[in-house]
């Protein structure tokens, strides 16, 4: 049975207090592992040559459904913790991390087992690494969640910075020159974190337990591994679709062209990182917030992150005619991914607004079904779209074209399915967040036409991006920001 939400009393700020003080601290933490992300795209393919980075990209395209292997463990937890108290969430948190790691350690003898009996090297190398990278990575996410759930949103940042900070700390430190170094590399950062992540949940003390809250506890059900992943399987399962519907155009250019090629293509989508991060960073406060709040508040309040999106959309693409100049002169082999970078850039926020706002809202009232349904459109719309491009042989920047095309039809679609099924809805703001960004896209277009050097580029995107960009932040601050 699907846990109860509990309600508190709505803030008349729609960011004040907590929510503006946990998105401030998460959100920084993020952008630092999305900067962390883009220097992993400048060191890595220096060290590599094409035929290897086209290998790594294709193991990362995949480690993203990796939480898939916890089968809806981790989300049932977060569901039955989002506003208990943090000693409740620490004490259940011992309990299910022990079911995690059994089923962790199962789906490691099942992957070595297979591994003794591939003849391939490449794919032994892959199962190997795929299932280490399970258990590290289904661990923090237990970890994080449980840190999310009880409110300490500056330990969760740490945590997803400590990964790709490791990572790129050795990427320079050490000469790798294979894909078994990288690989051990990138798995070993993640073990690390998870251990990091697992002290930091071992540690927590509150600073008291009141009468109220030790009530509370004592009526608590002890949780079973049967009734989490019932609760979890669904959103998992929206989860690992939402991860598919921005990795369908990898995974088909993957299958339909030479690693060469995938390699360009894996390096311009090193672009959707950022929309990865974006999303966890901005869901997880959210569905944390929005959980203590009222029905009648939970959709206004998550219509205010549309206002956030596109003003950090916006500051963020000052940096892309700098990020551009660098490709060209640092890594020549990849100036034909540009185009394709270009194309994939500019249905970033509507992939990351889909998946934090709609998708979110639909989740915050328990829209499981509808909420499903807007991601399997995506994957439906993605397919389509990438599946043709590729069909007549069209250049990958099309192919990415196409992608960009879904991401904005699934959003269209998700608007219209939010404003049916939730009356608290504003259509007004997505109606405005869609100007916003399509401004904010026009003006780079132009800049990115009007000159050759890097700095007129970036003067002139500021000089025409200025003002809905300001706007954008200005109906943040009116939020209470």
């Amino acid at each position: 049975m699907r846990p109860k939400i509990a309600s508190l009393p709505p803030d008349p700020r729609w960011l004040g207090g907590a929510p503006g003080r946990d998105l401030t601290r998460f959100g920084l933490s993020i952008a630092i592992a999305a900067a962390f992300s883009t220097a992993q795209a400048f060191l890595i393919p220096r060290q590599l040559d094409l035929v290897t980075f086209g290998q790594y990209r294709m193991f990362l395209v995949y480690v993203g459904f990796l939480e898939v292997l916890n089968f809806g463990l981790a989300d049932g937890a977060f569901l039955r913790w989002a506003g208990r108290p943090p000693s409740a969430i620490e004490c259940e948190w011992r309990s299910v991390g022990r079911w995690l790691l059994a089923i962790q350690l199962a789906v490691a003898c099942a992957a070595l087992l297979g591994a003794a009996v591939v003849a391939s090297p490449l794919h032994r190398l892959y199962l190997i690494a795929f299932s280490a990278a399970a258990m590290f990575v289904n661990a923090q996410v237990l970890s994080s969640y449980a840190l999310q759930a009880s409110g300490d949103f500056k330990a969760a940042g740490r945590i997803a910075v400590l990964a790709p900070g490791l990572f790129v700390i050795s990427v320079i430190s050490l000469q790798m020159h294979t894909l078994a170094a990288v690989l051990t590399a990138y798995v070993s950062t993640l073990a690390i974190t998870a251990l990091y992540a697992a002290r930091c949940v071992a540690s927590a003390t509150p600073a008291h337990d009141d009468a109220v809250v030790i009530a509370e506890r004592s009526t608590l059900d002890a949780p079973r591994i049967a009734a989490l992943i019932h609760t979890g399987a669904p959103v998992l399962g929206a989860s690992i679709a939402a991860i598919l519907a921005r990795s369908v155009d990898k995974i088909l250019v993957s299958i339909a062209t030479p690693i060469t090629s995938f390699a360009r293509y894996g390096f311009a989508s090193t672009v959707m990182v950022t929309a990865n991060v974006a999303i966890h960073a901005l869901s997880r406060v959210a569905l944390s917030h929005a959980a203590r709040r009222t029905r009648e508040e939970r959709a206004r309040f998550l219509g205010g992150f549309f206002d956030i999106i596109a003003a950090g959309y916006g500051l963020g693409l000052i940096a892309e005619p700098l990020f551009e100049h660098l490709v060209a002169r640092y890594l020549s082999l990849y100036v034909d991914a540009l185009p394709i970078l270009r194309a994939l850039l500019f249905g970033l926020p509507l992939t990351i607004a889909t998946q934090v706002v709609l998708v979110g809202t639909l989740q915050s009232y328990d829209l499981a079904r509808r909420q499903f349904a807007v991601q399997l459109y995506g994957v439906a719309l993605g397919l389509a779209a990438c599946g043709t491009a590729l069909a007549m042989h069209a250049p990958l920047w099309a192919v990415a074209t196409a992608a960009t095309f879904a991401s904005a039809a699934t959003f269209a679609t998700g608007v219209a399915i939010v404003n049916r099924a939730v009356p608290e809805a504003r259509a007004q703001a997505c109606l405005r967040f869609t100007i916003i960004v399509a401004l904010q896209s026009a003006a780079l277009l132009v800049a990115l036409q009007s000159s050759g050097a890097w700095t007129r580029q970036t003067a002139t995107y500021t000089l025409l991006a200025l003002v809905p960009t300001w706007f954008a932040a200005r109906q943040v601050r009116e939020h209470g920001w």
